[in-house]
């Protein structure tokens, strides 16, 4: 039986062209009446069938069919529409996918006529659509379904042609599914960039398999398969209008002028200006159904265009794109100058050299033409990226700018760091950084997105002194008239010390050494500045006090102008001017002693006939009246002879003669 069927369908191919538009692989053949059996009711068979022809993903389409899914209600496994890029000879895989399975990438649009768990099958007939050779409807690779296939029934396997429609809109990027003329189900979904990876021109055909179960498949495929959507025709040239629905119903076309036959499917039509038709017509479901067609007469015309229309360091190649009034109209690439065209298609080519490229757009009857031209041009100039001097960030400067330039005048400047920091933008040539770290320059030329790059490493140095305040070891003195303030330490090593005393009180002979003198009692506090990074520290600040203090002895330059020599004094024994010595009458000095500080104090003190009462042989004590045999002097007036001297900085003697009153009674 199959051997006479296969030999009819031999017989066909020299006189149908619909038969010949086909390429069947597998356990299939053809039936006749443009109709082929997929599967019949076997085990473990397969086929495969696909339109010679290339259908472009850029124009919208629409197809339309009917699949026959046998009369077994237990039989298994259905039928895939798919859309694939490969080949028009692609054989399926026999299993679970229904011939789906080893066609990757690919569109497939499920009528699935047996329940899978594994899959996630429904238990009615169904339509599902997936991608990439998978039918599991849990798997990312499941784009819509599963939905029920019949509105009205569970089961398709009846034995009944089913009318299958299937539309596409590249502007939208939806695909519709129409089963029984009712609308089913839909999916979004880029084919061209997500499931072709930029192809944009595919074939079209069917899968099926049986398994373990199986039933009798198959597809009908009319001279209507693709119904007519808006034709251009050059002027003076004719074109044949294909309407959808049965072929073998009625037709009516409107209006009827210039076409040669409006009763029919498939009239000829000559108008010699753009006109609208509309043709009613019974769907394969019995529903009335009008659709419009309009034919456009206008000569050929054809632009190239491109979104890169030259070759830069972003762009290796320039893909140029054929655009033209007449959607069926034949392109041919040729190179007028320069480099070949690669992956040329009907509507795209792609250039990755110089050179002068040409299209010529040809009617479909070759009737009329039109060419456009293209040049391709290769921009690869860099500007040049300096990323300026490194520079040291310290207390001088705690921040700075970046130097970059370039020599483009409209150069781009992104700077990026993976351990510094930016103050501001970084999309300037002369940012402002914060801290240490490697700054990266990337210099952009605009008008080609070539780019290079530059770094410069920043330092910085915010090391502090550290400062052990030394102090003075002597006090101001008469010996010692200037004292200096020693032991001061500062550190770390290696840093030009900048130094600055500051008297708090007193004053310093040099406040930039690091151990001064001075002549003066006083506080003082010390800042150290480090030349190389202007860092500064104070031994005084907000948060601590810390100074040098050099002290005087209070017996050292006192002014003895004030010093007196009492002449009277009554050692009596009430403690009230009971012993001899100087004394200061200058309010200040008063609690000082003058026999503490004189260098020389001698006395000698006579009666009044001359004789020795007491001598103090240069010794400084205060006198209490008794004479050298240690006996208390009776009261009366005795002389005295008193020398005395000072010896600090300048030497000041004195002398008294004169009277002294003794009182004891």
């Amino acid at each position: 039986m199959r051997k006479s069927i296969l030999f009819i369908f031999n017989t066909l191919v020299c006189f149908s062209s619909v038969v010949a538009q086909f390429n069947l692989q597998g356990d299939g053949y053809y039936l006749g009446s443009s109709c082929y059996l997929l599967t019949e009711a076997e085990n473990s068979q397969i086929s495969t069938i696909w339109h010679e022809e290339q259908i472009n993903l850029n124009l919208p389409f629409e197809l339309q069919f009917k699949m026959n899914f046998g009369n077994n209600d237990q039989g298994a496994d259905g039928m895939m529409f798919v859309l694939q890029n490969e080949s028009s000879t692609i054989e399926g895989q026999i299993g679970e996918d229904i011939g789906f399975g080893n066609i990757d990438p690919g569109l497939g649009i499920e009528f699935d006529t047996f329940k899978n768990e594994n899959l996630g099958d429904m238990n009615a007939d169904h339509i599902g659509i997936h991608r990439d050779g998978q039918s599991n409807h849990n798997a990312p690779t499941s784009l819509a379904g599963p939905v029920q296939a019949a509105l009205f029934s569970s089961n398709i396997e009846d034995g009944e042609d089913h009318a299958i429609r299937i539309t596409w809109d590249p502007v939208s990027q939806e695909i519709r599914v129409y089963f029984n003329c009712l609308f089913r189900l839909s999916a979004n979904i880029d084919l061209i960039g997500d499931i072709f990876d930029g192809e944009s021109l595919v074939w079209w055909g069917f899968t099926a398999s049986t398994g373990g179960l199986n039933n009798v498949h198959s597809v009908c495929l009319y001279d209507n398969v693709s119904p007519s959507g808006n034709i251009g025709i050059c002027p003076g040239d004719s074109t044949q209008l294909i309407a959808g629905g049965n072929i073998y119903g009625e037709y009516n076309w409107t209006p009827i002028d210039f076409l040669d036959d409006p009763t029919v499917y498939n009239p000829i039509a000559s108008p010699p200006t753009t006109m609208i038709y509309t043709v009613s017509y019974t769907s394969f479901c019995g529903f009335s159904e009008s659709t419009t067609i309009e034919v456009t007469v206008e000569p050929v015309e054809v632009e190239i265009i491109s979104n890169n229309p030259a070759i830069t360091c972003e762009n290796s190649e320039v893909n140029l794109i054929a655009y033209t009034n007449y959607p069926d109209a034949l392109m041919e690439w040729t190179v007028v100058e320069g480099d070949e065209l690669s992956n040329i298609t009907n509507y795209t080519a792609e250039a990755t050299g110089t050179g002068i490229y040409m299209v010529t757009a040809t009617s479909i009857d070759g009737n009329c033409s039109s060419e456009d031209t293209f040049e391709v041009i290769v921009d690869t100039l860099t500007y040049l990226a300096n990323a300026g001097q490194t520079f040291q960030l310290n207390c001088y400067e705690s921040s700075n700018e970046l130097q970059g330039s370039s020599d483009g005048e409209d150069a781009s400047f992104v700077w990026s760091t993976t351990n510094g920091q930016f103050f501001g933008s970084s999309f300037i040539a002369n940012p402002t950084v914060l801290s240490e770290g490697t700054y990266n320059l990337t210099v952009t030329n605009p008008n080609n997105d070539c780019t290079s790059t530059s770094s410069v490493e920043i330092t910085e140095d915010f090391t502090y002194p550290e400062i052990s305040l030394g102090n003075a070891h002597e006090e101001i003195s008469c010996e010692n008239i200037s004292v200096q303030i020693q032991g001061t330490e500062i550190s770390p090593p290696g840093y030009t010390n900048i130094i600055s005393w500051e008297s708090i009180t007193g004053s310093l002979e040099d406040s930039t050494l690091l151990e001064p003198s001075t002549t003066s009692e006083g506080e003082f506090a010390l800042t150290v500045t480090f030349e190389e990074n202007g860092c500064s520290t104070s031994t005084v600040s907000s948060t601590s006090s810390n100074t040098a203090t050099v002290s005087q002895d209070q017996y050292a330059f006192i002014d003895i102008e004030s010093m007196v020599i009492p002449n009277i004094f009554s050692p009596n024994g009430d403690a009230y001017n009971s012993h001899f010595r100087p004394v200061f009458t200058e309010p200040s000095l008063q609690d000082i002693n003058p026999l503490d500080i004189l260098d020389i104090w001698q006395f000698k003190v006579r009666d009044r006939w001359g004789n020795l009462a007491f001598d103090n042989y240069g010794a400084k004590v205060e006198w209490d009246g008794l004479n050298l045999n240690g006996i208390k002097l009776s009261s009366g007036t005795y002389y005295l002879d008193v020398k005395y001297r000072y010896d600090c900085i300048e030497v000041i003697e004195g002398e008294y003669f004169g009277p002294l009153k003794i009182v004891t009674d």
